[in-house]
């Protein structure tokens, strides 16, 4: 068992108020209780969050564990390693088990790097654990209806529900995709509109599932305890399934019915699942299976909604500054939702502590959301994008491989990305790869201060090398692809 020996700067002085314990938001609060300030932190839910099958999470938003040592040990102990296997819209096999690791670009990034599987309410307990460690803890039932700033007196707050004020010298929106900062931030809402797909998805205990003895054969544990994820490629459709130990999980995103909504509490009855599977010629009898295992109170149909990338996260007085959902969505095709969240309060963390360090602590928080706005903003725009363009080209590679015969299982993967069905949509850049957010903020806040300050020239290097960083939109970035036509994604993603 680790010791747990923390370092924790003297206090600034900071009061920074934190909206929302989702990921981002615990995160930011135990990295700016690091730094020294007084953190507050309030969730419009009645409990901490056990919502969510599984996500993946980054080694550049796994540094930040390092300053936490029962985390981090806790961390390793609850992450799964699977494997993964690429098949067709029916289920052969064409590529794989692989390992994560062989979908990491190149073998001097992928040394020691590694990819943590998580469940989501496994790792978000993780993290109340630890804030329950530094003495911190969450004001559950505290829904806010309205941000305000006063740029003069160098105060921000909020305002809850039942009327209650809260202020703080920086307020930090962490409350996702529909929280109440924009009006603030942009002076309006920010427009949304359907992908056009939806996304049934769940986990539940694996013991449910095996009662079924053809869903406990079908899908059982490698030889040496580990689990696969099998990710199904059809050509309006994806399917995939993960039995692990302790959980059997699946997702299937299809064409939106006009039922889907984009919220945890849209739970439907299994049956509906059955419906659209039942409308797929072959569809293999062992799929329908493990839906018809399925809890009826735990199925989500998840609404995938499109936003365009919004460049800028702060108030007009720099006291106000969204984080992870609240100012950046992300398809699940893109698989970095929790991983940039995290870097985020880490970025942000960092840029107070640098801005305090210079004196003038209070005072100088706009100048620290505005860089780590600067510092975040095209990285989290590209995958953004990569998110965008994976959706799409999961389906034309079904296109292209459909008459191809399945690869046989086991055979090596294709480390380059191409063929094989599927390995090349998670390939992992070793621009993603080898990231810290702590560093990278630390090298490069001076340069963008003195860029937001007096113009001179700032270049951020933690996007795609080579990248020229061109604002974009969703329906531009579809036609140019459409088109032939040249888009953000012209890079080295590698």
């Amino acid at each position: 068992m680790a010791t747990e020996v923390l370092e924790q700067a003297p206090p600034n002085g900071v009061a920074v108020l934190v909206v929302g314990a989702g990921v981002g938001g615990l995160m930011t609060a135990m990295e700016c209780w690091r730094r020294g300030c007084n953190v507050r932190i309030v969730e419009r839910h009645k409990a901490h969050s056990t919502s969510g099958d599984s996500f993946a999470i980054g080694p550049s938003a796994i540094t930040a564990f390092r300053n936490y040592p029962k985390m981090q040990e806790e961390n390793e102990r609850i992450a799964y390693n699977p494997l993964m296997k690429f098949c067709d819209h029916l289920g052969n096999c064409r590529q794989g088990p692989i390992d994560f690791k062989d979908l990491l670009a190149g073998t001097s990034a992928a040394k020691g790097k590694r990819i943590y599987r998580h469940s989501r309410p496994k790792f978000h307990a993780m993290l109340l654990a630890q804030l329950t460690r530094i003495g911190l803890r969450v004001e559950y039932c505290s829904e806010v209806v309205q941000y305000w700033e006063d740029a003069e007196k160098g105060v921000a707050g909020v305002a809850l529900k039942d009327g209650f004020k809260i202020g703080a010298d920086l307020v930090v929106a962490a409350d996702g995709l529909r929280g109440a900062s924009w009006p603030l931030v942009a002076g309006h809402l920010i427009p949304c509109r359907s992908s056009g797909d939806a996304i049934y998805r769940v986990a539940y205990p694996v013991d449910i599932a095996l009662t079924d003895p053809v869903v406990e054969e079908r899908f059982p544990l490698m030889e040496d305890g580990r689990s696969v994820i099998e990710m199904w490629m059809g050509p309006d459709y994806t399917f995939s399934v993960w039995r692990n130990q302790d959980e059997m999980s699946w997702m299937l995103s299809r064409p939106d019915p006009g039922t889907a909504e984009e919220s945890w509490g849209n739970k439907v009855d299994p049956s509906e699942a059955l419906k659209f599977t039942a409308k797929i010629p072959d569809w293999p009898e062992y799929a329908d299976r493990v839906i018809k295992t399925t809890p009826k109170d735990a199925l989500v149909d998840w609404k995938l909604m499109w936003r365009d990338p919004q460049p800028n996260w702060t108030s007009p007085g720099g006291h106000v500054v969204q984080l992870g959902d609240a100012a950046h969505t992300f398809l699940p095709q893109s698989g970095n939702g929790g991983t940039q969240a995290i870097e985020d309060a880490i970025s942000l963390s960092t840029c107070i502590a640098l801005a305090v360090a210079d004196g003038d602590a209070k005072k100088k928080l706009p100048e620290a959301a505005r860089v780590h706005n600067l510092l975040r903003f095209e990285r989290v725009s590209c995958l953004q994008a990569f998110g965008v363009t994976n959706r799409k080209k999961i389906r034309s590679d079904h296109s292209e491989k459909k008459s191809e015969q399945p690869a046989v299982n086991g055979d090596k993967a294709d480390k380059g990305g191409n063929g094989g069905g599927g390995g090349k949509f998670l390939h992992v850049g070793k621009w993603i790869l080898d990231y810290d957010p702590e560093n990278y903020t630390n090298q490069n806040f001076h340069k963008a201060l003195a860029h937001l300050k007096d113009g001179t020239p700032f270049q951020n290097t933690n996007t795609p090398p080579g990248l020229v960083y061109r604002p974009w939109t969703i329906e531009g970035l579809v036609k140019a692809q459409e088109n032939g036509e040249p888009t953000i994604l012209d890079a080295n993603w590698d």
